[in-house]
């Protein structure tokens, strides 16, 4: 799509003569918009942007804006033009100040927003919230437990204290149960001025000054307990914890004010925002019953497997899934609100100065192109194939480009798990069931209060076996999403492989955290001293990743990693490499750790075939799927039938064949990258060797069929050349062994 170019007139006149007014949206003759506004903001911006153009004005009462909107105002932000002609100083700076003595991120611009936007990514970001996962499902048990089956429950209340409860964890590590009608109160006051609905003079309100007191004073002593107390290295460190030593790209801390400020901030991302898209995501479950007992079956497995960090709650899929066709059917964030700094043009409509002005990002989401059907709630366009959010850059729930709240990954983790939590622990139905939704906009949209819930009675469970694992980002080495991020991209290209002796220490207790590392090869012991000797915590085999303890608070390491017998080789990222990717991306250890071996898996994988392009391995992993094997497990066994092709993606596995004294003996270890299987289905002959995991186990492949194995030849012509290189050196080696 081609956008205009902004016109900057020289003065008001010129720019009156240069083009219109935004058109202004059909309303009431005195409310103006008002009743559509509190009725449905959303199809009100969507259904304006369809009909007046991507600039149009807006009138609520004695409120009036002009609205840039869907694609042109992510345009807008993209070509920077929002620090050029517009500020939010204005209307947060009065805000920031409720929160203590603080420069506010949302008012703030240029350097000052970079700063606080990248120290923010990190505090809020999943690497922290990833460990207090069990303390979330602990918290939700622990009031759900209360509810006695037959009793009705307004379904809104329930989630905003459960989503305070989950946000305190992981903030202060403990609830502030007390204080919630408080910071409920701060809240709801600070986002209804934030948003201009209510005028600043509401802060002057005696009831609102009581209170921000208390929470004030709430929140000094948290963090000077923290600051007082320190690191702790057996207890996961919180948000407070990461605000209090994370530094600014300049190598600044931030000062307590700022993380009295910070940590404050989040009451509203937790009762406002996340409150919010559950009881949307609770409605249309409600709503579509087979979806929701898929749902339910996928919530069974997850717990049945164990529910534990960041990692295992993106195994619910299908659940995340309903997360982001909720953001995106039911918008919670309606847009970026502004002041207009001076006059100018854009899309051939006149902004003057002063004016408030937003940009949405509403009607991307219902744009019939990449979404089929936008009306319609459907999450399979958020499940691959399709994958409609991913296209396009039109799904932008929490804002747009550098405008995009930092705390994305943290409001998804704790609002699946807190879903997936209540599924799995009781049953319940919608009360009455004649209850069709209904909208309170108090500033932002959400189920009313007459949703409710009765609670049928706690859930049965079934014992499921363990089902297969077919994830996408397991079935392609090289496609994991995170993948096209330049940063990430950067931050592998720079990461060293470094190779240690044995009885090295890789690192040591008391040193300065300065990088992450992977096992690409060898094992490691991690001790801790106690009572002046080792105490062993942990014993660490290829593909196991250790090192980000430390980094995000930049505190001393809290254990020594010491090289096995057979010495080690790993793969090492720097800290600042490590901190530029969970702040940009959002991943946790255990994602950058699963990328950098698909990485060592694909680059070997095309090194054993030089043939293969990076593009046609791509295209011919979709025919794999991914399977675990534990240690000691006979992966294929000597004289079978040959009908599978293997691709080792993580652990070892080792090729034995039976020697003319009858005896097992070992022909060659496996690493991740290398293949087996092939010799059977190139010659329609039985297998020829043994393939077993190693003892130190588990191993996982990536398998495909007899189609399949003829897919990845087909590709290129070459291949069979390769093929037959390695074939002819395997032979030789079972030759060998067999004389």
């Amino acid at each position: 799509m081609t956008l205009p170019d902004p016109e900057e007139p020289s003065n008001a006149s010129k720019a009156e003569t240069a083009a219109p007014l935004p058109p202004l949206s059909p309303g009431a003759p005195v409310l103006g918009n008002t009743l559509q506004f509190l009725q449905d903001t959303s199809k009100l911006l969507t259904e304006s942007y369809q009909r007046l153009g991507p600039v149009y004005r807006l009138r609520a009462l004695w409120l009036k804006y002009t609205v840039i909107g869907g694609f042109e105002a992510r345009e807008f932000l993209r070509e920077g033009l929002d620090q050029r002609y517009l500020s939010r100083q204005a209307i947060f700076e009065p805000v920031g100040k409720q929160l203590g003595d603080a420069d506010f991120v949302l008012g703030q611009s240029g350097e000052r927003h970079t700063r606080l936007r990248h120290v923010l990514s990190l505090a809020y970001s999943r690497q922290v919230a990833s460990p207090w996962v069990p303390q979330f499902i602990r918290g939700v048990r622990e009031h759900v437990a209360r509810w006695q089956p037959g009793s009705e429950f307004s379904v809104m209340e329930q989630l905003e204290r459960l989503a305070f409860e989950q946000y305190c964890q992981v903030m202060a590590g403990h609830s502030l149960g007390d204080y919630y009608r408080d910071c409920l109160l701060v809240t709801n006051y600070n986002m209804n001025i934030g948003g201009r609905v209510w005028p600043f003079v509401m802060y002057r309100a005696p009831w609102y000054q009581a209170a921000r007191k208390r929470v004030l004073g709430l929140m000094w002593n948290q963090v000077r307990e923290r600051r007082a107390a320190g690191p702790a290295p057996d207890r996961p460190p919180t948000i407070m914890d990461t605000l209090l030593r994370v530094q600014d790209d300049q190598g600044k801390h931030l000062t307590d004010d700022e993380v009295v400020c910070y940590s404050m901030y989040g009451f509203a991302g937790s009762c406002s925002y996340m409150g919010r898209v559950i009881g949307f995501m609770l409605y249309e479950l409600l709503q579509h019953p087979e979806l929701m007992e898929q749902v339910t079956q996928e919530v069974e497995q997850a717990f049945a497997e164990g529910l534990n960090d960041a990692t295992d709650v993106r195994k619910l899929r299908l659940l995340q899934a309903v997360y982001h066709e909720t953001l995106r059917y039911h918008p919670v964030s309606q847009g970026l609100p502004f002041y207009a700094e001076e006059d100018f043009v854009y899309a051939g409509k006149q902004v003057r100065k002063g004016d408030l002005t937003v940009l949405s990002q509403v009607p991307m989401s219902f744009s019939e192109c990449p979404f089929h059907q936008p009306q319609t709630f459907d999450p399979a366009r958020c499940l691959e194939p399709r994958s409609e959010h991913r296209k396009e850059g039109v799904f932008h729930p929490f804002g747009m480009g550098h405008r995009t709240c930092t705390a994305m990954g943290l409001v998804e983790l704790m609002a699946v798990t807190m879903i997936a939590t209540l599924l799995y622990d009781i049953h319940f139905t919608q009360w009455p069931k004649s209850y069709r939704l209904k909208l309170s906009v108090k500033p932002l949209p959400s189920p009313d209060a007459a949703f409710r819930i009765r609670v049928e009675g706690p859930r049965a469970h079934e014992t499921r076996g363990a089902q297969p694992a077919g994830l996408v980002e397991e079935q392609v080495l090289a496609s994991y999403p995170c993948l096209d991020d330049p940063i990430v991209k950067q931050a592998l290209a720079e990461a060293q492989t470094r190779q240690f002796p044995a009885g090295a220490e890789i690192i040591r207790e008391g040193d300065a955290a300065d990088a992450f590392y992977m096992l690409l090869r060898g094992s490691t012991v991690v001790t801790r001293a106690t009572q002046g000797a080792p105490q062993v915590l942990a014993q660490l085999r290829e593909g196991d990743y250790f090192g980000e303890i430390g980094l995000l608070q930049d505190i001393p390491r809290t254990a020594t990693v010491t090289a096995g017998d057979e010495g080690v080789e790993t793969l090492v990222i720097s800290r600042d490499a490590f901190l530029r990717v969970v702040a940009a991306s959002d991943l946790v250890s255990e994602d950058l750790a699963r990328i950098m071996r698909k990485r060592v898996a694909t680059r070997r994988l095309l090194d054993a075939w030089p043939s293969l392009s990076l593009e046609s391995l791509e295209r011919v992993m979709t025919g794999f799927t991914s399977h675990s094997y534990p240690a000691g497990e006979v992966i294929i066994r000597e004289g079978d039938e040959a009908n599978h092709f293997f691709i080792l993606t993580e652990g070892e596995v080792v090729v034995s064949r039976q020697a003319r004294t009858g005896n097992e003996e070992e022909v060659a270890r496996l690493h991740p990258g290398e293949y087996f299987g092939e010799m059977g289905l190139l010659y329609r002959a039985p297998r020829k060797a043994t393939v077993t995991v190693a003892g130190s186990g588990p191993a996982k492949v990536l398998m495909t069929d007899q189609d399949g194995f003829h897919k990845l030849l087909g590709e290129t012509g070459g291949m069979r050349a390769d093929l037959a290189r390695a074939m002819l050196g395997r032979i030789r080696k079972l030759a060998q062994h067999r004389s």
